[in-house]
């Protein structure tokens, strides 16, 4: 069983891209941050992502933060969309954002290893 270096008083759960998720992956072990990983989908276009969640405490929480914010970017990528009231069915391309980092920060009061 592992023990923590530090005194777990924040569970980060955090949605990143797919395509983001290895260099995610690398800058945690890198600064030696304990996670879990996990396949999800979601969001506007049904997009792989996945979802970590990292135990730390309350002075490395902004690290964490600042680390998954340059590691997870935002860019621009295009769908395909059709166009309504036109007399032949018309697939354009339409631009949208995908990527970027969704973070949730929670207290742990209490926490166990079994």
């Amino acid at each position: 069983m592992k023990q923590f270096d530090t005194q777990v008083t924040r569970m980060i759960l955090t949605v990143v891209h797919s395509q983001d998720s290895e260099i995610v992956e690398k800058e945690l072990e890198q600064e030696g941050i304990s996670y879990v990983k996990f396949p999800s989908t979601g969001g506007f276009l049904l997009e792989k992502n996945v979802t970590f969640l990292i135990a730390t405490d309350e002075q490395n929480t902004n690290r964490v933060v600042d680390l998954l914010s340059t590691a997870a970017k935002k860019r621009i990528s295009y769908v395909a969309a059709t166009m309504d009231y036109t007399p032949f069915p018309m697939v354009i391309p339409a631009e949208t954002m995908v990527g970027g980092v969704t973070i949730f920060i929670m207290k742990v009061d209490h926490f166990e290893e079994y």
